[in-house]
């Protein structure tokens, strides 16, 4: 019951970002009664292999999109690790400024 509410949930959240440009068939929630479960039709469909009609998506067809989109996913990574590195920088240069400054009362408190 709880993989078929998740599969439920997940129906609804597609549906609800889906626009009809995409052409793309979304699966139909399941019925949460094991009854109307065995009777279910669209239980059995292949939503993702029946072609429909229409231009297909350039994401689905032309490969060229596809490697684009994971180059823009790559660059949009290595931008967030830049990100972290320089914040991990920044946290080492503030972690070392302050040991120096202790180190340096430490010697002035040592010397009086």
């Amino acid at each position: 019951m709880t993989a078929i509410r998740k599969f439920n949930q997940y129906c609804a959240t597609m549906d609800s970002l889906y626009k009809p440009e995409w052409s793309i068939p979304l699966p139909q929630p399941l019925p949460t009664e094991l009854a109307e479960l065995r009777r279910c039709t669209h239980l059995m469909e292949d939503v993702w292999v029946s072609p429909l009609p229409g231009d297909i998506p350039r994401w689905l067809d032309d490969s060229d999109v596809r490697e684009g989109i994971q180059a823009m996913i790559k660059i949009e990574r290595c931008q967030e690790e830049e990100d972290r590195l320089c914040r991990e920088a920044d946290n080492l240069c503030h972690w070392f400024g302050s040991e120096l400054t202790a180190l340096e009362v430490a010697i002035r408190v040592q010397s009086c």
